[in-house]
């Protein structure tokens, strides 16, 4: 089987490269070198090649950019040398970590987590707007807005319902509840009518500390949304936290988003980075959630997979970040001594 595999991928390359070019995508042997060379230089199916490149341009060098396997890659890496996914992935458990390094991050209001419940009496006591997540995973669908009224809450879609009613609709789910937060001044510039979310990609050495190699912010612009994923998706330059490219508006917000220096730039760069280092250090790479708030930034959340292909959309490929140096440090072998301390590494937000 093995000794076939490089007749079996090389029929496939032809069969995909043969598919686009019909498509008028590529000239066919310009493709079947690219999709080939990538199979048997970076172990990258010629489909999945194929359908990444549709998403990066037809053009693009796939040397520079980290693919699906490669994170994988990373990732099982990490799971050997300990690192525990749902410390990053359970929001309660993250927001204890995160308390514990005295790392500034939104609080817990209560918890329901299969049939558990922690906060029954701190949420009777609320008296303020407040979101219903769930407790893992779910990139904001799914996410419920509650307000209070007349001795219990009323939701986005106007469920009215009894503080016993509310939390015993809460106990069979597994969620998490949390206060409403609003975005600082500047960003309400914009007329966001959510709270915005800054994406910071943070990654780390064995002797490089955490750096960030990519960022974006999502802004809600939509009259019923209640997070930023469904709307304006921005990239960031990293080295000085202005939006360089935007998705998903219309031109004349495109237009006024371009250019805009986000605030505490220096605070976010600084909070993520050091949340990486000092509570999550098992990881070689993370993807950051916060909240720019009148008071400041604070971590909503952190996550394993960090949509690696907006990213590289927005604002290029990885490999031309420190990240590909980070990449060559965790790989290489034990005792090389690839990058001494004083290695000049590419340009970095840190």
């Amino acid at each position: 089987m093995t000794a076939g595999w490089p007749v079996v991928t090389l029929i496939d390359s032809i069969r995909t490269a043969s598919r686009q070019s019909n498509e008028g995508n590529a000239d066919f042997f310009s493709k079947l070198t690219k999709l080939y060379g990538a199979a048997l230089t970076r172990n990258v199916p010629p489909f999945q090649y194929a359908q990444y490149s549709r998403f990066l341009g037809a053009d693009a060098d796939l040397a520079d950019f980290l693919m699906p396997l490669d994170l994988r890659g990373l990732q099982h890496r990490d799971v050997q040398l300990g690192a525990n996914a749902a410390d990053a992935q359970n929001k309660a458990r993250f927001e204890q970590i995160c308390r514990t390094h005295g790392l500034p991050c939104v609080p817990t209001i209560a918890v329901f987590d299969h049939g558990i419940s922690i906060g029954d009496e701190g949420l009777r006591a609320w008296t303020k707007p407040l979101f219903v997540k769930a407790l893992t995973g779910n990139k904001g669908a799914g996410a419920e807005l509650w307000r209070p009224r007349s001795g219990g809450f009323v939701s986005n879609d106007g469920r009215a319902l009894s503080i016993d009613e509310f939390i015993d609709s809460l106990r069979p789910q597994n969620c998490i509840v949390q206060p409403l937060l609003e975005d600082c001044a500047a960003l309400q510039t914009f007329e966001t009518t959510a709270l915005s979310s800054l994406r910071l990609v943070t990654a780390r050495g064995t002797t490089i500390p955490s750096t960030v190699v990519a960022a974006s912010i999502s802004l809600a612009f939509g009259a019923s949304s209640l997070t930023g994923h469904s709307g304006a998706q921005c990239g960031i330059d990293v080295e000085n936290g202005i939006i360089v490219a935007v998705r998903g508006v219309d031109d004349e917000t495109r237009d006024r988003l371009v250019g805009f220096a986000l605030p505490y730039w220096g605070e976010c760069v600084i909070l993520a980075c050091g949340a990486h280092d000092q509570a999550f250090s098992a990881f070689a790479t993370l993807g950051w959630d916060l909240a720019l708030t009148a008071d400041g930034p604070i971590l909503l959340e952190t996550n394993v997979g960090w949509n690696m292909t907006e990213h590289q959309k927005l604002t290029g490929p990885l490999g031309k970040t420190v990240f590909s140096g980070i990449i060559d440090e965790l790989l290489a072998p034990a005792g090389a001594g690839r990058y001494p301390a004083d290695h000049p590494l590419k340009p970095a937000s840190r």
